[in-house]
């Protein structure tokens, strides 16, 4: 190669490397001039196939109460939801994308062969009716607990369906609109449709602010308890049932938490006194539990399983504890309650009346109440209805006018000795309970608005005021004398 070639080809090379650079630059150039929207775009142009496109923000998700992420892929029309068995966002990721994948080339059949083989198959969603009797099997829960989550759950399939009946129905219709609610699939239960539900069943209480505010009340507390029936706890252990994806009542939200702090409006001496002038003599178990709920705070169904034995009448002391005739509400529920002379003296007065073990007799009241089959039974259910009917021709309010006792009992007691003495007295697990629920004072906190607009009127705290004197105790005022005169 000559000189002068050597050169040429020199000087090239440069101008290229030069050009090179030259092109970076502008391409970078351009880069940084691109609008947001035109960077979004070519983000968004990436492939479902790319785990890239799958970690875009909104494209993976967790429904609520699962610890996996899912995704939703709409395919020739169908919309299909994975789970993608991972917490890991990038792991998740690269499964996202391989189901996708799939999709193109094994089809929807394929795919779900692969990835949901039971669904592939044919095999039917479990009903309604199937998961009850195989939740009632591994649930650690009272049978009044488990029967309840069961009515709150088909009462909301009931309104989802359109299939409720009236309270006024017959049994036969009831039976029949049970059977077919227990037949219904569980895949029923939907984001959407329990969604819908909720809102429509705040909507159905009209333009009444107390009725809507109580709705929202009722709807949290019924999905509270139907969800209870699929937590990760019990779902682990139901393996053989088909179950639809997303489990029932994922991602549902609640209404804000509405406030059920207790505000007394009731005179527990006036109330005692009435019941003892009209329900000592005539119906003492009514008087009774009165004097349990009000005297020692106690709840209704340890109001309905107290025994005689129980009662230490020489410390002055109730004895919360099981017993062969049922368990507590909560571990924490298990103590002593102390009571005072005036409750003791009571007590012991009925207790030489008294031919059985409990202090509750309910003669006549207990047959009904123990051959139910569903919900709470309480022994001496007919005499709680009769206090309650009693309760409520006396001024206290509430659909649950005998545990009001008890709240007002907790407040008594928050006012004299304060919240951490009344949350014991009440057996509370935490204080917090006792001071959202129960807790309200008997003492009246005011502005001295007398004073406030009349400072001269207002009287010193460290001046006490003397009382005012009869005309009796007035000194009588000495006679003038006439000055005397000089002689």
């Amino acid at each position: 190669m000559s000189i002068k070639n050597g050169i040429r080809s020199a000087t090239i090379k440069v101008l290229k490397d030069i050009s090179k650079e030259n092109t970076k630059a502008h391409s970078a150039s351009e880069m940084n001039g691109k609008s947001a929207r035109k960077v979004q775009g070519a983000i968004s142009a990436l492939s479902k196939a790319d785990a890239r496109f799958w970690l875009q923000p909104g494209k993976l998700f967790k429904w609520k109460g699962s610890a996996n992420y899912s995704l939703q892929i709409q395919h020739k029309g169908k919309r299909l939801t994975f789970t993608t068995g991972t917490g890991n966002k990038e792991a998740a990721a690269r499964i996202a994308s391989g189901i996708y994948s799939d999709l193109l080339m094994l089809g929807i059949h394929g795919t779900l062969s692969k990835h949901k083989p039971q669904l592939a198959q044919g095999e039917s969603i479990a009903t309604i009716g199937e998961y009850l009797k195989a939740a009632k099997t591994v649930m650690d829960v009272r049978p009044a607990t488990l029967a309840a989550y069961g009515i709150q759950l088909r009462r909301i399939a009931g309104d989802i369906l359109n299939m409720r009946t009236t309270r006024k129905a017959k049994i036969k219709a009831k039976r029949a609109t049970k059977e077919a609610i227990e037949g219904s699939p569980l895949s029923i239960f939907t984001p959407e449709a329990v969604q819908s539900w909720r809102l429509g069943f705040v909507a159905r209480a009209g333009a009444d602010a107390r009725k809507t505010r109580a709705a929202r009340i009722s709807s949290n507390s019924m999905i509270r308890q139907a969800r209870s029936l699929f937590a990760p706890k019990v779902v682990k252990f139901l393996k053989t049932l088909r179950l639809p994806e997303p489990l029932p009542f994922a991602g549902v939200e609640y209404f804000p938490r509405e406030s059920m702090r207790y505000t007394s409006k009731i005179d527990a001496g006036i109330l005692m006194r009435q019941a003892r002038a009209e329900l000592a003599t005539k119906n003492p178990d009514a008087f009774l539990v009165m004097l349990l709920a009000l005297g020692a705070g106690l709840r209704r169904g340890e109001i309905d399983r107290l025994l005689w034995s129980q009662i230490d009448f020489a410390g002055g002391r109730i004895f919360i504890e099981e017993s062969e005739h049922g368990a507590l509400k909560s571990e924490d529920s298990r103590g002593a309650v102390d009571i005072d002379t005036s409750t003791v003296a009571l007590l012991r007065g009925f207790k030489t009346a008294a031919s059985g073990q409990f202090v509750i007799s309910a003669k006549r009241a207990g047959d009904g109440e123990e051959s139910r089959t569903w919900g709470q039974r309480y022994r001496c259910g007919t005499v709680f209805e009769k206090v309650n009917a009693w309760l409520r021709a006396h001024g206290v309010e509430g659909a649950k006018a005998l545990h009001t006792l008890r709240k007002e009992a907790g407040a008594i007691v928050a006012t004299r000795d304060g919240i951490f003495a009344a949350s014991q007295f009440l057996r509370h697990a935490d204080i917090a309970v006792t001071a959202a629920h129960y807790a309200d004072k008997k003492t009246r906190t005011v502005i001295d608005m007398g004073g406030l607009l009349n400072p001269e009127t207002a009287t010193p705290e460290n001046i006490v005021a003397l009382p005012e004197q009869t005309e009796t105790e007035k000194p009588k005022a000495r006679k003038k004398q006439a000055p005397k005169r000089r002689a």
